[in-house]
């Protein structure tokens, strides 16, 4: 009884995933997102095309070269098309506020993902998203354990950051001075915007490292991805700073978990990176979503993506596969 009981109950439940995809089979999606020359979006839009296709989703792809106005123009393009659902990575939440009312006044769903929308409540059906402010957090944390692994009972640090105009880097950067705001000695003396482009980032740490050469130099500078803090590890090898935990040392905190980082970490040139987003996960996840919402099934309104910790030399060989992409 108990056999047939579990045979019954296999059957049921793939007879359920059977009809989930149907509902799904056909719809049409267009996604908007930033360059696939940036490694995540396209990792993430390749994960995400694939397991749409297994779902019998269609997937057109619009990419903005990071440009909020571009992205608007492509959102009510997208919005003339008439597609099943739009399928958005926001880069500017006002540049596109006024096309998400749009589509919902057309009726056309739109699924937020890899950003949030700020003040967006009720213009998606779901989003799926980094935590950002604790992404900061923990970056925050990466340096205060760097710091003090090298047994420094002060220190001057940098950030470096993507765009701060709205949207991921300000939530991040308020996760990471907010952690910072309860170490004392430590002292965030600079913040500079290189707007998420390597060369600029490089460009910047350059200039920083000039600055406070007379001081005795940085202890420690945060990039807030992996491609950012390789640029500044560019700039400390072009400077010739020594690169690590030990007083006198530059530390160098990156995140996003991509190649560059796992790289320079196995080099011992940065620190630590985050966990997340992983598009190995993150892209799937979207997918699967977006199917449950084609199949009626209520969905969140916002799903945390990959779950967040520090990668360090103690864990870096469980992330070194997943992370580089």
């Amino acid at each position: 009884m108990i056999v047939k009981t579990i045979v019954y109950t296999a059957i049921l439940a793939a007879s359920v995933a059977s009809f989930a995809h149907a509902e799904a089979v056909g719809k049409k999606i267009t996604l908007l997102t930033g360059p696939t020359e940036d490694r995540l979006i396209s990792a993430f839009s390749h994960a995400f095309d694939d397991k749409a296709k297994t779902a019998g989703i269609t997937v057109t792809q619009l990419t903005s070269p990071f440009d909020p106005a571009l992205q608007a123009q492509q959102l009510d393009d997208a919005i003339g098309q008439k597609p099943d659902m739009i399928v958005l990575q926001p880069l500017s939440s006002g540049a596109v506020t006024p096309g998400l009312q749009r589509a919902k006044a057309a009726g056309i769903p739109v699924f937020l993902v890899i950003s949030q929308v700020d003040n967006g409540d009720g213009l998606s059906v779901g989003t799926m998203a980094l935590d950002d402010v604790k992404s900061g957090e923990l970056a925050a944390e990466a340096m205060i354990a760097g710091l003090k692994a090298g047994g420094r009972q002060t220190a001057k640090v940098a950030a470096i950051t993507g765009s701060l105009a709205e949207g991921i880097a300000p939530r991040r950067l308020e996760g990471f001075k907010a952690r910072l705001a309860k170490e004392p000695w430590i002292t965030l003396v600079q913040v500079e915007d290189a707007q998420w482009i390597p060369p600029v980032t490089e460009q910047i740490a350059g200039q920083m490292f000039t600055k406070y050469a007379a001081e005795g130099g940085l202890d420690a500078i945060y990039g807030m991805n992996d491609a950012m803090a390789n640029a500044i590890i560019q700039a400390a090898d072009s400077a010739g700073i020594d690169l690590g935990t030990a007083s006198g040392q530059l530390l160098v905190i990156g995140g996003g978990c991509q190649e560059s980082g796992i790289r320079n970490m196995q080099a011992g040139k940065q620190y630590a990176t985050l966990s997340g987003p992983l598009p190995s996960y993150d892209g799937p996840k979207a997918a699967e979503l977006i199917t449950d919402y084609f199949s009626g099934k209520d969905i969140p309104r916002l799903s945390v993506t990959t779950p967040l910790e520090v990668v360090s030399a103690t864990n870096l060989d469980s992330y070194a596969k997943s992370c580089s992409f």
